[in-house]
């Protein structure tokens, strides 16, 4: 007999299997939300290691290393123009005269460019003036009590003068009593401080010339170090025997002149002697009046012509430092004596030693041997031998070195004079002119590298900036500042020497050549680089924020619902 089951047992039965349903959904749901949660974590640590980790470190490790610059500071540095206070001093008998003069040379140079006028009285006791009888013993006496240092001048009055100014040697010059403030400043300016260099050195492209054209520096800049090479050129050493101790004349001549230009750029003097080396420009015979009945021309025009075959020739390869030529070249018999002519036909010089100078080069001296010798060498009597006269020819080479320099000053002014040369080495106000144009040449070239080099740092941000070109930049930049101050205070030789560092270290932060490492390599190209390398890295990550923005929006979208009854 089939037992039937009573209604009270389904309905537990029914009720045990709900509740075994209820317990299977309900740990289904756990697992899968432990599932989730895991999933959860897992993305968000990656998202993590990649996002915050990798691409910080990929960002830090590519960067170009630059150092801090002074940018604002370098580009500010034309905000303070580069000025010199030049010291002056004015002895006047009489105090009405000198009070006019101080006034008017006052307002003359009241609004310079470059000059800040410090004028003085230099006074002097009655009894040392009336003891003064020429005009030596009262400067000695004037700068006894009153002397002067690097870069400062004085007037002195001196009442049986021909000239209205005559310049002396020193640093000094005698005044006549009718001679105006207008004088006096057109000497000073055009002589003593040469303001035209400065115009060319610091003056904008507005300045001209009355003639409406540019005025420009005839010589090249000063470079720190240079070397002089004496070169005596014997082209026919087989016939011609020369003479002459071109080491002892360069110590004698050329060293004691470069001794006073020694605070501006440091030199080393070269001597050598170079044999088969001749011009092969040709040479044309001209009659001539003396024992030989003739001599020979080489054109003017032709002289570049020269200097190009004989640069090959020169050895001046040995050293890194630029070179100033200084040739004497000695013509064979058979092409002696030799002269430079003009396109019109006239003769450069008539003496018997000639030359010719270029400023970025050096100079040439042609040494012709003496007539007796000539005749003797064309008689063919074996080797002639001659001396060559140190007092004909080192005068030349110093004066090409004074052009060289541009310490020749041609600018003629009525009834001005400088007195004649009575030593070796140059004229102590132009020592000082030549330190004076130089420092400002430097802190004007120095500033221009150092704001053209920034402005190309901050234009280009994947130029390399190591530390030793910071280093110069900065030092540059400080000692541009040092000098500027230096010159504004009357310390001419402090200012040479920080205007000297100053220009080195701003041409050697210009021209490290680890600033072009990375000069080809733009922020683009390792854009490019790089973006496939991360890219499928990158695309997992993106969608990976998916899942973790359903998977808060189900965990925090159902804690937040309400429950309904």
């Amino acid at each position: 007999m089939d037992e039937t089951k009573s209604p009270e047992m389904e309905a537990d039965m029914q009720q045990e299997q709900a509740e075994l349903r209820n317990q299977a959904e309900k740990s289904t749901k756990v697992a899968d939300s432990e599932d989730d949660t895991i999933h959860f974590y897992a993305t968000l640590a990656f998202i993590v290691v990649i996002i915050m980790i990798g691409v910080p470190m990929w960002w830090k490790t590519t960067e170009v290393y630059r150092v801090p610059l002074p940018y604002a500071e370098i580009e500010s540095l034309n905000d303070v123009p580069i000025k010199a206070t030049f010291r002056m001093g004015l002895f006047v008998k009489s105090q009405e005269r000198r009070d006019i003069l101080m006034f008017e040379l006052s307002k003359k140079f009241e609004n310079n460019f470059v000059f800040n006028l410090q004028l003085e009285d230099f006074s002097l006791d009655p009894t040392l003036v009336e003891a003064a009888k020429t005009p030596a013993a009262l400067e000695a006496a004037v700068l006894k009590k009153h002397p002067l240092g690097l870069g400062e001048f004085v007037l002195i009055e001196w009442n049986k003068l021909e000239d209205d100014v005559l310049v002396t040697s020193e640093r000094s010059a005698f005044i006549s009593e009718s001679a105006t403030s207008l004088k006096i400043f057109q000497v000073l300016s055009s002589w003593i401080l040469q303001e035209y260099k400065l115009k060319a050195i610091i003056g904008s492209r507005d300045l001209q010339t009355s003639h409406h054209r540019q005025i420009r520096l005839n010589t090249a800049p000063m470079q720190p170090h240079y070397e002089i090479l004496i070169s005596v050129l014997n082209p026919r050493p087989d016939v011609q025997k020369i003479h002459w101790n071109a080491r002892a004349a360069a110590e004698n001549y050329i060293a004691p002149f470069l001794d006073g230009l020694s605070m501006i750029a440091n030199f080393t003097v070269k001597t050598q002697w170079v044999y088969q080396v001749e011009i092969q420009t040709p040479q044309k015979q001209i009659p001539d009046e003396n024992s030989l009945k003739r001599h020979y021309a080489i054109q003017e025009d032709a002289l570049p012509h020269v200097i190009t075959a004989f640069e090959k020739k020169l050895g001046n390869q040995i050293s890194n430092d630029p070179a100033i030529h200084l040739v004497v070249y000695v013509p064979p018999c058979g092409l002696a004596p030799l002269r430079i002519y003009r396109k019109d036909g006239t003769r450069v010089s008539e003496n018997n030693v000639e030359a010719f100078t270029s400023a970025k080069w050096g100079g040439i001296v042609l040494a012709n041997p003496p007539e007796n010798a000539i005749a003797k060498c064309l008689e063919g009597s074996g080797t002639t031998e001659f001396h060559l006269s140190s007092q004909d020819v080192m005068p030349v080479l110093l004066y090409q070195l004074r052009k060289i320099f541009d310490l020749e000053n041609n600018i003629p002014l009525l009834d001005c004079t400088i007195t004649p040369y009575t030593s070796i080495e140059p004229r102590a106000w132009e020592v000082d002119n030549f330190i004076r144009s130089n420092t400002i040449y430097r802190i004007h070239s120095a500033t221009l590298t150092l704001q053209s080099l920034i402005q190309l740092l901050g234009g280009i941000d994947y130029i390399v900036i190591d530390d030793q070109v910071g280093a110069a930049i900065k030092d540059a930049y400080q000692r541009i500042v040092l000098a500027k101050e230096h010159l504004r205070e009357n310390r001419l030789a402090e200012a040479a020497a920080e205007a000297k560092l100053a220009y080195v270290s701003a041409e050697r932060a210009f021209f490290d050549p680890s600033m072009l490492a990375l000069l080809y390599f733009p922020s683009e190209q390792k854009y490019a680089i790089y973006i496939p390398l991360f890219l499928p890295i990158m695309i997992p990550v993106i969608f990976s924020f998916n899942s973790i923005s359903k998977f808060l929006k189900k965990r925090f979208g159902k804690q937040g619902k309400p429950k309904t009854e």
